[in-house]
């Protein structure tokens, strides 16, 4: 419908066509609204299936994940964190020993000789240090 009135090619104007000819408004709706009930189950479907593929794909990362657990007292190195880097610094510092875990991953860390570090660490990164 264009502005109140049907849209045609100018060939239907001299001669009816098949679509104009068994065009029926009220069948038209109804077809429309029937197709538009199945709308919210279809909707419902897609959603199950993109939870399904969210947890498979959670557990193929978590099947794959090594889990690390470090302790107050564990000896870890730590990235280094410096701008003047080139190939032949070293990308680990320490050793440092654990102080505590305040959870979710972070640490905070001193030194060998017991002096704090000022700042937390991620878990991402510490590594382990076999001594």
């Amino acid at each position: 419908m264009v502005y109140g009135s049907d849209a045609m090619i100018p060939i239907e104007i001299v001669e009816p066509t098949f679509r104009s000819v068994t065009f029926d408004e009220d069948m038209n709706d109804g077809e429309r609204r029937s197709d538009l009930d199945p709308l919210v189950e279809v909707r419902e479907v897609a959603h199950v299936r993109e939870y399904a593929c969210k947890q498979r794909a959670g557990r193929k990362y978590n099947s794959k994940v090594i889990p690390r657990k470090l302790r107050a007292g564990d000896l870890v190195l730590r990235t280094v964190r410096n701008a003047l880097t080139n190939k032949l610094t070293p990308n680990w510092d320490g050793p440092y020993r654990v102080r505590e875990e305040l959870g979710r991953g972070a640490f905070k860390l001193e030194e060998i000789s017991g002096r704090a570090i000022p700042r937390t660490w991620n878990l991402a990164n510490l590594r382990y240090y076999y001594s």
